[in-house]
């Protein structure tokens, strides 16, 4: 009996350990500053790593090119230029190294990432430059918005690429939404790197998800989950000798706001809706 219970035992130990093999080759683990052989193209976005335990699909963060393969989906003007860019790079570098934002994987499983090429070039936004690829910000990931849209402009305004016919459309073209909510004040002050936000109304508002945006200086900060208190203020601090402490965040950045010409404050609420304006006068 016992020479049975040990060999049903091994038994289930052979049969759990190949389980955890092929769950492991079907989800390798991707790290970031790690150098990866290219080993497959999929479109302009998208394309495939060897991990060393298996083969990782990554697809761009914050972009997305025309489609070329996309189920009943007809093949998309400047597509194939963006796929034969991206493959000409990809195959150049040989290998990628892959940095992240919140959210690493998308619905399909596939591997969110900024790609860096072995010069030193990021092929996100040289697909952005050439006017290859829009601008694609799915929250929460939100880490490089500005620059990115601002890496869209400059394509869109020398009519590269896909904006070249001059009825395209982008993320920055929608109109802006204002919230229907009522009650906050925000305030800047420039040379001390300091925001107030006030809320003036008589309920508690969940800043989770908001945004604060500096303009001019192309900065973006997204709040964690922070209850601001009726008749309450929060201050967001910034530039190197920022302290965090009770009611003052610390927003990690030098030089967020431009001393030099006017660069107005936005706030906007998780729903992307226009809460409070600061006009740099």
């Amino acid at each position: 009996m016992r020479k049975l219970i040990t060999s049903i035992f091994a038994m289930l130990s052979l049969l759990l350990a190949s389980c955890a093999a092929s769950n492991s080759e079907a989800t390798p683990t991707v790290k970031s500053d790690t150098w990866y052989p290219v080993s497959g193209y999929v479109d302009g976005d998208t394309f495939k790593i060897d991990t060393g335990s298996g083969h990782a699909v990554i697809r761009m963060l914050y972009i997305d090119t025309p489609e070329t393969k996309k189920e009943n989906t007809p093949v998309e003007p400047f597509g194939p230029e963006a796929s034969q860019l991206t493959a000409q790079l990809l195959e150049d570098s040989g290998e990628v190294r892959l940095t992240f934002d919140k959210e690493i994987k998308d619905h399909s499983n596939r591997t969110l990432a900024i790609v860096e090429l072995k010069d030193g070039a990021i092929l996100n936004e040289l697909l952005l430059q050439e006017g290859l690829a829009k601008v694609m910000i799915i929250e929460p990931n939100t880490k490089m918005e500005n620059v990115y849209k601002q890496l869209e402009q400059e394509a869109k305004q020398n009519k590269l690429g896909i904006w070249s016919t001059g009825t395209e459309t982008s993320q920055s073209d929608l109109p802006v939404r204002k919230a229907q909510q009522v009650g906050i004040e925000l305030k800047v002050d420039k040379q001390a790197e300091l925001v107030t936000i006030t809320n003036t109304s008589p309920q508690a508002i969940d800043l989770d998800g908001w945004k604060l945006i500096s303009v001019r200086g192309n900065q973006t900060y997204t709040f964690e989950p922070y209850m601001l208190e009726a008749k309450e203020s929060l201050i967001l601090a910034s530039g190197e000798h920022a302290v965090a402490k009770d009611g003052v965040l610390l927003w990690e950045v030098n030089n967020v706001w431009s001393n030099n010409e006017s660069d107005p404050a936005e706030l906007y609420n998780d729903k992307n809706e226009l809460v409070a304006l600061w006009e740099d006068e």
